[in-house]
């Protein structure tokens, strides 16, 4: 008898070129996909929640996989983890309902973007550095307009698979702490580079290279005539993935 497990999984973007499988290149599902299958002496397949893109970390991403009733799991994932790189971390595996869907189910995914208000060697490589003249009232305001229904199809990457650019924004706020500067965002959809974008043209506006109408009109109007800007990978962290049941 076949089961289905969710896991829930760690991993630092920066030695990844993103989630999902690519040929020649180290992607995170291609690892655990590997451990998996040296362990259990078969072809495993995992379906991930979404994808991330190469250098984006997660603390947060969900996976279902389907294994016998014969694994001893708990035994499974301690084995997988240590066969795995250490930049990717299995937390937790439980036993859900056969026609679970880790994409399908999910009712919304929770990203965090990490601004650094000065360089700083401990945190480098999961934060963005943003000059000292940045406008946080200006980065607030930004973040504000987000809340609600639009087509993000002006602050995302082109993708042949989308069926829409439509995407539901249900938080958007920016968090001050002393040295660093959070961006948290929470909605049932992203697309390609949305976070990203969304991001890197607030830090525009916030140093005055571009104005807030301009950032406006461009969320309201997808095809405006305002270019977008993209923050660099290694700020993003998928921080949770949100299912109804």
């Amino acid at each position: 008898m076949i089961k289905r497990y969710k896991l829930l999984i760690e991993y630092h973007g920066a030695y990844f070129s993103g989630w999902q499988i690519q040929p020649d290149a180290t992607t995170v599902e291609g690892e655990l996909e590997k451990a998996f299958s040296k362990i259990l002496q078969q072809p495993i397949d995992l379906i991930g929640q979404g994808r991330t893109d190469a250098g984006v970390h997660a603390r947060g991403q969900v996976a279902h996989v389907d294994l016998g009733d014969d694994v001893d799991v708990q035994k499974l994932i301690f084995g997988v983890n240590g066969v795995s790189s250490n930049h990717v971390f299995i937390h937790e595996i439980e036993e859900v309902k056969a026609d679970f869907h880790a994409r399908f189910d999910a009712s919304s995914r929770a990203y965090i973007y990490t601004l650094l208000k000065r360089p700083s060697p401990l945190h480098h490589d999961i934060g963005w550095v943003i000059p000292k003249d940045t406008d946080i009232r200006l980065l607030e305001e930004c973040a504000t307009l987000l809340i609600g229904e639009f087509d993000f199809d002006g602050f995302s990457k082109f993708n042949e698979e989308n069926y829409t650019t439509l995407c539901t924004i249900f938080n958007a706020a920016i968090e001050e702490k002393e040295d660093r500067v959070l961006f948290h965002i929470q909605a049932n959809r992203f697309l390609r580079n949305m976070v990203r974008r969304l991001i890197g043209t607030m830090i525009q506006v916030g140093i005055g290279k571009i104005k807030l109408n301009d950032y406006r009109e461009l969320l309201f109007n997808p095809k405006a005539d305002v270019k977008s800007f993209t923050a660099p990978a290694h700020g993003l962290v998928l921080e949770k993935v949100f299912y109804e049941n």
